[in-house]
């Protein structure tokens, strides 16, 4: 089997290629810049998987084409493989298009597309871009997958040493069953499922609102990493409730069995505390307009526990807190506040989590780090000017 990568990322490198190897696939990753040339040199990637004390690495075989000079071999590569998995980002997924296209319709056999972006609708946005361009009917398979793996770091080669990608033990992935010719059950740690939406929720509004709000809150305090974030017991506690109040919601929509159990949560927050990682709060808190958006892990996860009766008092923190964040500077508290707000919740001005969001936020106009979240008390203040000098009497 031939399995081509589209993208030389975090998620491409440190979760794709291991499972397609470890399947017996040949790996194929298409790519550009100075990464694809370092992956061109060995031949390889390192995947370093760290837990506290202990490290495993494991040496992938791949083989690179550059996506920039050699867009007709990329295109031959995907027209010759059975499986072609996306791993470039919500955003630049339907510039893939014209890509896919020009490989599938040279494809002699049906090929399945699995776009590993953690979106809802990857697979049906994908299937709608090439169907519009190819001249037959679709007769290829196009569905999304959840990936429940931290890659932390990606290392530079050396000399003596491959691209290395850092990250957890844990590897878990949810594919939508429904779109795909083939099946892929046979994958490590792959699993095809029937209710892709559920899945999906099941993961943003549970894991990834707890690492959101792990993140917020860590720069609130002035942490850097995510494990030094969750070793504050305050915090480890809010970490807790939001995703508490974002599994209520789970229960009341999809049930127990999608919702999982409070004993998961805390497994979330062992992982969130992997030292060994050094992911930072920078790193996990990126792109606040995104995570905040009406359906992403934070609104989406405190919108879902209302419809359950629960009040998203931690949610609605760890959102002020993402605010807090992005604009630094915010708009004085009133009507140009609440707009800021449902602007970026992508919700009404009237919308309740507007005013549960603002008030948090109008508390959280301390410049510097907090040493207490439910007290106005900073870490530090601005050094107060110096005081005079005494003059010593040297007579």
């Amino acid at each position: 089997m031939k399995a081509v990568v589209i993208g030389a990322g975090r998620v491409g490198l440190g979760c794709i290629a291991p499972i397609l190897h470890r399947a017996g696939a040949e790996v194929v990753v298409l790519g550009r810049g100075e990464i694809l040339q370092q992956l061109q040199a060995h031949g390889r990637v390192r995947v370093r998987t760290v837990q506290g004390m202990h490290r495993s690495d494991q040496d992938v075989p791949v083989r690179t084409v550059d996506l920039a000079a050699e867009p007709e071999r990329a295109a031959a590569e995907i027209a010759t493989a059975q499986l072609v998995c996306t791993a470039v980002g919500p955003r630049a997924l339907e510039e893939l298009a014209p890509l896919l296209v020009e490989g599938l319709q040279s494809a002699a056999d049906s090929v399945d597309v699995i776009a590993w972006e953690n979106m809802e609708d990857a697979g049906a946005l994908l299937r709608r871009e090439v169907g519009m361009r190819l001249d037959t009917p679709v007769e290829h398979g196009f569905s999304g997958a959840v990936v429940d793996r931290v890659v932390a770091q990606r290392l530079p080669a050396t000399d003596r040493d491959p691209v290395t990608v850092v990250a957890e033990p844990t590897c878990r992935v949810v594919v939508d069953r429904g779109g795909l010719v083939r099946d892929w059950s046979t994958l490590p740690t792959v699993r095809p499922v029937d209710r892709f939406r559920a899945w999906y929720r099941a993961k943003l509004h549970c894991y990834s609102t707890g690492h959101a709000t792990a993140a917020y809150l860590g720069q609130l305090k002035g942490y850097r990493t995510i494990h030094a974030a969750v070793a504050d017991p305050e915090i480890a506690s809010a970490v807790l409730s939001a995703m508490e109040e974002g599994r209520r919601g789970l229960l009341h929509r999809y049930g127990p069995v999608v919702a999982g159990t409070r004993e998961d949560l805390h497994r979330f927050l062992d992982r969130f505390g992997n030292a060994a990682l050094g992911d930072t709060t920078d790193r996990v808190g990126r792109d606040v307009p995104r995570k905040l958006s009406r359906r992403d892990r934070l609104t989406g996860a405190a919108r879902g526990a209302r419809k359950a009766g629960v009040v998203p008092v931690h949610l609605s923190f760890a959102m002020a807190a993402a605010l807090h964040r992005h604009l630094p500077a915010p708009p004085p508290d009133g009507p140009d506040r609440r707009r800021a707000v449902a602007d970026l919740l992508q919700v009404r001005p009237d919308h309740e989590l507007v005013a549960l969001v603002g008030d948090h936020w109008s508390r959280l106009d301390q410049p510097a780090a907090l040493l207490s979240l439910h007290v106005s008390l900073p870490a530090w203040e601005a050094p107060a000017s110096p005081a005079p000098r005494l003059q010593e009497n040297c007579a």
